[in-house]
C-alpha cells in the first residue's frame, strides 16, 4: 500500500504480506563479537590455570611411644639388687619409709632400691622371681576417702584389671593411714589382699601405721619384726653393718650465684617470693594462716582451729586433702647459735654423699 504524504514522498506501510525489515538490536558482527567474548571468558574461567602439580607430602614415620630405659627388673639385675620397695606417697612420708627400708637391706647382705610405681610397668612383678632372693615391699599411703595416692593410681588400676600369675612373687606391705577416716588404710589392705589373690607369697604380715597416733613408732615396730622374718625366709643373717652410717664430703662454695641457691623452699626455687601453679605435694601453695585458735582447755593434746587463705591459688579444697605446716625458726635463736659456733651463716656449703649405696 503506497500512501502519498504531504511532502510528496512515498511511505510504505507494512502489511502482513509485505513486512518491512526493521533495524535489528544486534548486527551479525555484534553477535560474533559477543560469542567470541563469551567463549574467551569461559576458557579463561575454566582453563586459566595450568594443572598444578600437587607437591608430595613428606612421609611421616609413626612416632612410637617413649620407651623407658629399662624395667625395674633390668635395673635391679644391672645394679645387683634383690629388694625393691615401691611407695605410694602423697606428702613424702611413704617415700621416706621406702628409702629407709631399701637402705636397711645392706645390713643383711642384701641390696635394695626404692621405686616410684608411676615410673615402671608393674606387670613386671611376675618376673621378679628371675632374681635370687628377690622381694617386693610396698609402702602404700591411703589418700582422701580410701583412694590411692596420685603416683599409685596406675598401679591400683592394674591390680583391679589384671589376672597375672604372681605365684613367684614374695611380698610385704606396710600401709599408712589415719584411723579417724572411715576407710582406714584402705590402700594398704587392698594391695596386701589383691597380691595374695594373684598367687603372691606374703612373707610378713600387713603393717598399718596410724597417723592419728604415732606413725613413726608404728613403722619402727613393724620394721623391727619385718627384717627377722626376711632373714628367716632367705636364710641370711645380719652382717653387723649399720645402714644408717653414711660418709659425706663437706664442700664450701665461694663463687655462687645467690639466685640459684635454695633458702628453705619446699619445691621450687624462690617460691617464697613468687608462687607459680600448678600446686601439688612437690610444689605446695604457701597459704598464710589467718586464724589460729585453740579449741580445748587442758590435756596433753591441743585441738586447734586454723583458717588458711587460699585465694588466688585456684585450689579447691576437698575432704581428706592434706595440709602441711612449715614453721620458721626464731631468727634471734639462729643468730645466737651462729655466734656460739663462730660460723658465718651466709656460707654456702654442700654435703656430697660418698656412700656407694
Amino acid at each position: 500500500l503506497i500512501i502519498m504524504g504531504d511532502a510528496g514522498m512515498k511511505q510504505t506501510v507494512p502489511t502482513p504480506e509485505n513486512p518491512v525489515e526493521q533495524d535489528s538490536l544486534f548486527s551479525t558482527t555484534d553477535l560474533f563479537l559477543i560469542s567470541l567474548i563469551t567463549g574467551l571468558l569461559t576458557y579463561w574461567f575454566f582453563f586459566r590455570k595450568k594443572k598444578e602439580e600437587i607437591p608430595e607430602l613428606p612421609k611421616i614415620s609413626p612416632v612410637a611411644s617413649p620407651v623407658r630405659d629399662s624395667t625395674f627388673i633390668e635395673k635391679m639385675k644391672k645394679t645387683g639388687r634383690n629388694i625393691v620397695v615401691f611407695y605410694g606417697s602423697q606428702t613424702g612420708t611413704a617415700e621416706e619409709f621406702a628409702n629407709r627400708l631399701s637402705k636397711d637391706a645392706h645390713r643383711y647382705g642384701l641390696r635394695g632400691m626404692a621405686a616410684d610405681p608411676e615410673e615402671y610397668d608393674l606387670s613386671d612383678l611376675s618376673r621378679l622371681s628371675e632374681i635370687d632372693k628377690s622381694l617386693a615391699v610396698f609402702c602404700m599411703a591411703t589418700y582422701g576417702e580410701g583412694d590411692p595416692t596420685d603416683n599409685a593410681q596406675d598401679f591400683y588400676d592394674w591390680l583391679q584389671e589384671t589376672d597375672a600369675d604372681l605365684s613367684g612373687l614374695r611380698f610385704a606391705v606396710f600401709g599408712l593411714g589415719n584411723k579417724t577416716y572411715e576407710h582406714f588404710n584402705a590402700m594398704g589392705k587392698y594391695v596386701d589382699k589383691r597380691l595374695e589373690e594373684l598367687g603372691a607369697q606374703r612373707i610378713f604380715e600387713l603393717g598399718m601405721g596410724d597417723d592419728d597416733g604415732n606413725l613413726e613408732e608404728d613403722f619402727i615396730t613393724w620394721r623391727e619384726q619385718f627384717w627377722p622374718a626376711v632373714c628367716e625366709h632367705f636364710g641370711v643373717e645380719a652382717t653387723g653393718e649399720e645402714s644408717s652410717i653414711r660418709q659425706y664430703e663437706l664442700v664450701v662454695h665461694t663463687d655462687v650465684n645467690m639466685n640459684k641457691v635454695y633458702t628453705g623452699e619446699m619445691g621450687r626455687l624462690k617460691s617464697y617470693e613468687t608462687q607459680k601453679p600448678p600446686f601439688d605435694a612437690k610444689n605446695p601453695f604457701l597459704a598464710p594462716v589467718t586464724v589460729n585458735r585453740k579449741l580445748n582447755e587442758g590435756g596433753e593434746r591441743h585441738l586447734m582451729h586454723l583458717e588458711l587463705d587460699i585465694s588466688n591459688s585456684k585450689i579447691r579444697y576437698e575432704s581428706g586433702d592434706h595440709v602441711a605446716v612449715y614453721p620458721a625458726n626464731d631468727s634471734s635463736l639462729v643468730n645466737q647459735i651462729g655466734e656460739i659456733l663462730n660460723t658465718d651463716l651466709d656460707t654456702i656449703m654442700s654435703l656430697n654423699n660418698l656412700d656407694g649405696e
